[in-house]
């Protein structure tokens, strides 16, 4: 039974979905949140409106008849109520045709209350709220409530979401990755196959001019192999790295012998004509906490990558001087360069600064990678300096046993 692959163009959609699905919940939340608010608003305004006219049924009863001019009568009848009212309510007293006889001659406000004026005056007795600020008081503790419910809400909701994004997003890294990777290692197979193959079926069809063209296709299948076993290599150990990352087991390691040790599978190709190699790495400097395999690979991985990325004529150096309690190895070469916007994704895996996979250099992509982890392992730092066109230095700073 066939398992079934989600392809990355599904994967971007259901990317797509996460960003925008929570905004449905966010907008619902704060459509509720709002509804909620004007709810509050309107029921303190209910209860404040039942306590004003409850207080003013209660003081007109208590208020005797007046006598004398409606307009003396209404004004002792303002005072009178205004003894038992809050600052924030106006207090209007009109005739039976409307007409104001005493209080606030305002239109403002929201009517809190309306009574009948006692008898001997006629008309009513109005109360109006003229500070809004009273209700918005009465509210703000539940809205504040609402606030942090809300804000709590849509910051779990978005934290889920993102959570789910970014797991997402690391999938379709990882099958890019994937599907480059497998298109890489096909390219990098195919072309050394292909010319052992070539090599092969001339030497078994005896096509070659003697023994001294029969020894040149020999070299050069033992150089194709060569190139077999170093991409088998760097893919098996980026693997294991990948896998279960990376523990060392450091020990007192002279620079010297892990700088000779990378070296030593390289001679034939640093000894080839048109390339100058400095071994500058003396025997006196103190060693560093190590293991002397992985940095001779780490070592090995950046000459590989100077002879790499440089032309026909090759200058390269592998220096180490010591300071501030770390030996500080450099590979120097005068290749091609790195732009700066690149000097942090050559250390990405499979990352390479000719994209294309008709590229004319050999390379998975990988030993860069490989370098970084490595050098990290050991407490290390890895720093690149370069100029395209003049050329680059790797340094690689390694902690003092």
């Amino acid at each position: 039974m066939t398992a079934y692959e989600i392809r990355p163009k599904q994967l971007r959609a259901l990317l797509l979905l996460l960003v925008l699905v929570p905004l449905i919940p966010i907008a619902l939340m704060a459509r509720f949140m709002s509804d909620m608010v004007k709810a509050d608003r309107v029921e303190a305004i209910a209860k404040l409106q039942q306590m004003q006219a409850d207080r003013l049924t209660t003081v007109l009863r208590s208020t005797p008849e007046f006598e004398g001019a409606p307009a003396d009568s209404a004004a002792r009848l303002h005072a009178h109520i205004r003894e038992f009212s809050d600052p924030s309510i106006a207090i209007r007293i009109l005739d039976d045709k409307g007409r104001l006889l005493a209080g606030d001659d305002s239109k403002n406000g929201q009517l809190m209350a309306q009574e009948r004026a006692p008898k001997g005056l006629g008309g009513v007795v109005q109360l109006f709220l003229t500070q809004p600020e009273v209700i918005d008081d009465a509210v703000s503790g539940q809205r504040r409530i609402y606030i942090a419910t809300g804000s709590f809400t849509t910051l779990l909701v978005l934290a889920i979401a993102g959570t789910a994004a970014m797991t997402v997003s690391r999938q379709i890294r990882l099958q890019e990755l994937q599907n480059t990777s497998v298109a890489i290692v096909a390219h990098e197979l195919r072309t050394p196959l292909a010319s052992m193959r070539m090599l092969v079926d001339t030497l078994r069809e005896g096509r070659y001019r003697g023994e001294q063209q029969l020894r040149e296709y020999l070299d050069l299948i033992a150089g194709e192999n060569e190139r077999l076993r170093r991409i088998a290599e760097n893919f098996l150990t980026f693997s294991r790295l990948d896998r279960q990352g990376y523990a060392v087991v450091p020990t007192p390691v002279p620079p010297h012998d892990a700088a000779a040790h990378a070296i030593a599978s390289l001679h034939a190709r640093l000894d080839a004509p048109g390339c100058a190699f400095t071994f500058a790495v003396p025997e006196s400097l103190p060693p560093v906490r190590a293991d002397r395999d992985s940095l001779a690979q780490v070592l090995a991985n950046l000459i590989d990558n100077a002879l790499k990325y440089t032309g026909d004529e090759k200058r390269i150096a592998l220096r180490a001087r010591a300071e501030a309690e770390a030996v500080h190895f450099s590979v120097e070469d005068n290749g091609i360069g790195i732009p700066p916007d690149q000097r942090r994704a050559i250390f990405e895996p499979f990352h390479q600064l000719d994209q294309k996979l008709s590229r004319s250099r050999e390379g998975s992509g990988l030993g860069l990678a490989i370098v970084r982890r490595i050098v990290k392992a050991h407490g290390g730092e890895i720093t690149v300096a370069s100029e395209p066109g003049k050329g680059s230095v790797f340094t690689v700073k390694i902690p003092i046993a």
